[in-house]
């Protein structure tokens, strides 16, 4: 399953969420010096930090939603633990994968659970808590406004969409060495009961293989707002192309009742337009399945 990823398979939904708070810890621990960036085909990448944002090189962070990472969060933002201490809180931007079309006090916001979970109890300043403004009543315009903000944080050369000052603002480079795309340190997924992962459900559009030759271009977005007809609604996320540009993804999946899509997605045959969750691909970085025993029953090869 090296094509397909790390499985690292531990013993219960317990020992998942440590082991989770681990490897997170790891991923967002400040880093210093600088390297060539990652490379996405038919994307110039001149100048940047691998595993830092654009904003001043600080670590960055797309949450996740759901209970697996709910439990991840406190966690790490409990004060009894060991976990809390060693994370820079302060410098740390944050993000999320993908957002429910709901206002943000709505018990279905992903971003009430991270906010209530942990945010709202360590020292994450409000400047560095970018949420997806899901209250727009028109879920492209939030999905635009997202896009922008993307764009601004990580200082990228995107559509013109900042000057040079405001770049200059965020601590990124001057626009001829701008990247595309985001690089975030960390991006969180968890695992749909039928193969999907953020806002990329089966049948999503979003799930066709993007045209290399047009990646650097600006029709290729970095957030969309989707309709989930089995749920009747819409969705907002982050494209495969941002997800796939981390320099770590971790998935969380626990439960037998992620066993049947789990295995399909890990041992199955490739068909991202029925299991979403196999368009997760980092270019150039390292691709994590974090997983219980209950979760990993089907799986042939552990």
């Amino acid at each position: 399953m090296s094509g397909r990823g790390e499985v690292r398979v531990v013993a219960d939904a317990a020992e998942l969420t440590r082991v989770a708070a681990e490897e997170v810890v790891a991923a967002l621990a400040p880093r210093g010096g600088a390297a060539a960036a990652p490379s996405v085909p038919g994307v110039s990448n001149a100048s940047s930090t691998p595993g830092t944002s654009g904003a001043a090189g600080v670590p960055s962070w797309a949450l996740a939603g759901g209970s697996t990472p709910r439990a991840l969060y406190r966690l790490l933002a409990d004060p009894a633990a060991p976990f809390r201490g060693r994370m820079d809180w302060a410098a740390l931007q944050f993000f999320w994968g993908d957002e429910r079309h709901v206002p943000p006090d709505h018990p279905d916001s992903n971003y009430r659970m991270a906010r209530e979970a942990m945010l709202d109890q360590v020292p994450a300043p409000a400047a560095h808590v970018h949420r997806i403004h899901a209250e727009e009543p028109d879920a492209a315009r939030a999905a635009e406004r997202y896009e922008r903000e993307l764009t601004e944080v990580f200082g990228l050369r995107r559509d013109g969409a900042i000057d040079d000052e405001a770049a200059a603002r965020n601590g990124a480079a001057p626009a001829a060495a701008r990247d595309t795309w985001p690089r975030f340190d960390l991006v969180l997924l968890g695992l749909g009961e039928e193969g999907h992962t953020a806002s990329l459900f089966p049948g999503s559009p979003l799930l066709a293989k993007p045209d290399p030759k047009l990646l650097a271009e600006p029709q290729q977005r970095l957030a969309a707002a989707v309709w989930v007809e089995a749920q009747q609604t819409w969705r907002i996320t982050l494209t495969p192309p941002v997800l796939n540009g981390a320099a770590t993804v971790i998935f969380l999946v626990s439960g037998a009742a992620k066993a049947p899509a789990l295995a399909e997605v890990l041992e199955g045959e490739l068909r991202p337009e029925l299991y979403p969750a196999q368009v997760i691909a980092p270019v150039d970085g390292k691709l994590l399945w974090l997983v219980d025993r209950a979760a990993a029953a089907r799986l042939q090869a552990i």
